[in-house]
């Protein structure tokens, strides 16, 4: 159902803008003959008459808005003020025709031209003018500074995060429900999901899970960490039956105390910075603030008309939000409950409120899909803007001033203060009911109507992974575990073997390889020895080819020069013989006799050496010939072992990385292994460890009734010993009185025998 108020301001306007069967079309002008002004009289007026005056008019009040005249126009309806001056995005006639808020005007029908709203905006805008003549007021819209200006809570020196806690599931449920409730620790990376009977811890940026709480009371349906994140309230309950708060100590998980006796589930909840209260509220509409000393109620608010949405305190404790389904949304003094501001703007329930860190900003969300941020020095609405259309179901201030929402378009969506979108996060499948942002790690968390829970990025909006209120039991895990071990212990059995096969046709492949490589370095060796042998025997051959041009030569010369030296010798001893007496001429004769003896016996020696360099040359031919042959034979099978090596090194390398690979998936196998066998023990061990703490709980548990039982016996005994002590005191007091009146009747009977 629609709250009253939603009801009443849909009357007010329902027929601002009642749509006929024309269209109105304004004339388009140029530039140099726009108008210097927009105004009522010329411009709004002629709109106003075509669409709106047959139902807001003098006669006819809808909602009890006349637009006839500009006075009471400007003067508004039941429902308040509909044009803000100066600001066409905080003016409520504006947001229905441009259809950001619903009721859409028109009614029925679709948005209006955008020249028409072109127009009416740029009227409201240029300060809402009558006529030509009027002013433009002076527009006291506060300015605001969103920096902070303050440091939020100190960081505590050790952030809280769980130790060990029991990790089996309260409850198990065959299908996930809606995510009613998240919070995130500001201090520490660990997210709290609320489920049936239990809230799951989770860490942000490994998204292991650390721990359940119970919550057999019912559903949480809401969830906060205190400001030094030592300790995490849930509150909740049974529709229509009962509901409290609680809360445990985030290290141990100790369950510390809980406050509230309520008739209804708990829908908002929030304790103090400085752990002294904690406040709460639900459909009895009644804000109730408890003492965590002595866990009595301290106060109660009854301002609110409709179920109590949200409420949070503010991080300095001065002051408490509260909301409603009303649209109700409220600022008290923390301490005393006084009301300090009534925020009025928004047209549907407000379904959350979140301060900024330093305490100076609200912001707040309602399902007419505006988010909206009020300073809290006058209360003055400092920013608005459409954040999802159908209504926000959820928002929360970032420690920076970032803004995350979540609505009913199944958007998460993270805002800057100005009102601009910095990222959108992919959409889900249903509404996105629950947002909040981890500070630590920059995570931004968001649950739908589906139970899906999603964990992204908040800087470049990838999506990390996904929780869930619903795990698996720890028998389930195990099953899980063995499963996966099992599987991971074929593959990695199947992978060894191949592993193994590979290596040896590597192996064998690097051995043939180096055979061939072997037998080509030997052939190469033998070839270049061939070669080395024909180039000497070239050389030999060269020389000895060369030692028989010369001795031929030396042959031929001495052939052609012997006979004439011969005739030379006989010419001189006749000539000698001639002259007897000459001495000189029969020496000359001699010796020249003897030249022509020594040539002749030259020339058959050197003949003789030609004959025998001859033959070398054929046997050095001959060599040679064998050496070429040898050469190219050695040539042959070098060419074969090199094919050979050239065939084998491409299968050795393809060998060595198959051998590779499957030893990396092999590496891989067993580390799965190792995985599965570490989550194994994991799971067996906190089954053992759940165990045990159920034990240690039991044996709490009979102690606790042992001293409970002693403690009874006491103060039966006690209260008997004061009975016997006050029967003794009575007995003792009446055999005072009969002593003394044992005495009195003793002097009476003295007196009596004195007188006689």
């Amino acid at each position: 159902m629609k709250s009253n108020m939603q009801r009443t301001r849909r009357r007010a306007l329902a027929l601002v803008i009642p749509m006929g069967a024309m269209v109105f079309v304004l004339p388009v002008c140029g530039a140099e003959d726009a108008p210097a002004k927009i105004t009522y009289d010329e411009h709004i007026q002629p709109i106003l008459r075509e669409k709106c005056f047959s139902c807001h008019n003098t006669d006819k009040r809808s909602g009890d808005l006349d637009m006839t005249n500009y006075t009471n126009l400007m003067q508004g309806g039941g429902s308040g003020q509909v044009i803000e001056p100066g600001d066409s995005s905080s003016s409520y006639l504006y947001q229905l025709v441009t259809h950001q808020e619903e009721p859409y005007m028109p009614p029925e029908s679709p948005k209006l031209a955008d020249a028409i709203l072109n127009t009416v905006r740029d009227w409201i805008d240029g300060g809402a003018l009558e006529n030509a003549g009027s002013k433009a007021p002076v527009i006291k819209k506060p300015s605001f500074d969103f920096a902070l200006t303050a440091a939020p809570t100190e960081r505590p020196d050790t952030p809280s995060m769980p130790a060990r806690l029991s990790l089996q599931p309260i409850r198990k449920t065959s299908m996930t429900t809606a995510v009613s409730a998240v919070a995130t620790n500001p201090w520490s990376p660990l997210v709290a999901i609320a489920g049936p009977g239990q809230v799951v811890l989770y860490h942000t940026q490994t998204m292991e899970i650390q721990g359940i709480l119970p919550y057999p009371e019912g559903v949480p349906h809401v969830l906060k960490f205190s400001r030094n994140g030592s300790l995490l309230l849930a509150g909740g309950g049974r529709g229509g039956a009962s509901g409290l708060a609680i809360v445990w100590s985030v290290r141990s998980g100790e369950r510390i105390f809980e406050v509230g006796d309520e008739l209804d589930a708990v829908l908002a909840a929030d304790i103090s910075a400085d752990h002294t209260q904690i406040a709460l509220g639900g459909p009895q509409r009644i804000v109730r603030v408890y003492s965590t000393e002595t866990g009595k109620l301290l106060r109660e608010i009854r301002k609110h008309t409709d179920w109590i949405y949200a409420m949070a305190f503010s991080p300095d404790d001065v002051l408490l939000a509260t909301s409603d389904r009303n649209g109700g949304l409220f600022i008290w003094e923390g301490y005393t409950g006084r009301e300090y501001l009534t925020l009025k703007g928004h047209g549907g329930a407000v379904t959350g409120v979140s301060w900024r860190a330093d305490s100076n900003v609200l912001a707040s969300c309602s399902e007419d899909g505006t988010v909206r941020l009020w300073e809290m020095e006058n209360g003055n609405q400092v920013k608005n803007w459409g954040a999802h259309g159908g209504g926000v179901a959820s928002i929360e201030f970032s420690r920076d001033g970032r803004i995350l929402t979540g609505g009913r378009d199944r958007m998460v969506k993270l805002w800057a203060q100005d009102g601009n979108q910095l990222k959108a996060f992919e959409e889900f499948t249903d509404l996105a009911l629950r947002v909040t942002i981890c500070d630590e790690s920059n995570r931004a968390i968001a649950g739908d109507w589906n139970g899906n829970i999603r964990v992204w990025n908040a800087e470049n909006g990838d999506r990390l992974g996904e929780l869930t209120a619903n795990p698996p039991t720890l028998v389930e895990r195990v099953e899980t575990a063995t499963q996966i071990l099992t599987a991971n212990q074929s593959i990695q059995q199947e992978k060894a073997v191949a592993d193994e096969a590979a290596q040896k046709a590597a192996g064998d492949s690097r051995s043939t390889l180096a055979a061939a490589e072997t037998a080509m370095a030997d052939a190469q060796q033998r070839s270049d020895s061939a070669a080395t042998t024909v180039r000497e025997t070239q050389d030999a051959l060269g020389q000895q080819t060369t030692q028989s041009e010369q001795l031929n030569k030396t042959v031929a010369g001495l052939t052609t020069a012997l006979p004439v030296l011969l005739e030379a010798a006989q010419k001189v001893r006749d000539a000698a013989e001639k002259l007897p007496n000459d001495e000189e001429l029969a020496k000359g004769a001699d010796q020249l006799a003897s030249l022509a003896e020594q040539r002749a016996s030259r020339l058959d020696q050197t003949k003789k050496t030609v004959s025998e360099v001859e033959a070398t040359i054929e046997q050095t031919k001959q060599k040679l010939a064998e050496a070429n042959q040898q050469a190219a034979d050695m040539s042959a099978e070098l060419k074969t072992a090199q094919e050979k090596v050239d065939m084998l090194s491409p299968l050795a390398k393809e060998a060595d990385e198959k051998a590779n690979t499957a030893a990396s998936e092999a590496d891989a196998a067993s580390n799965e292994v190792a995985v599965a066998q570490k989550e194994f023990d994991r799971w067996t061990e906190e089954i053992a460890f759940t165990n045990q703490l159920n034990e240690l709980a039991g044996v709490r548990r009979t102690a606790l009734d042992v001293l409970v039982t002693r403690k009874n016996e006491l103060e039966a005994l006690l209260e008997a010993a004061k009975t016997a002590q006050t029967a003794a005191d009575q007995a003792a007091a009446k055999a005072n009185e009969a002593q003394q009146e044992v005495e009195r009747i003793g002097q009476q009977i003295n007196e009596i025998r004195g007188l006689e």
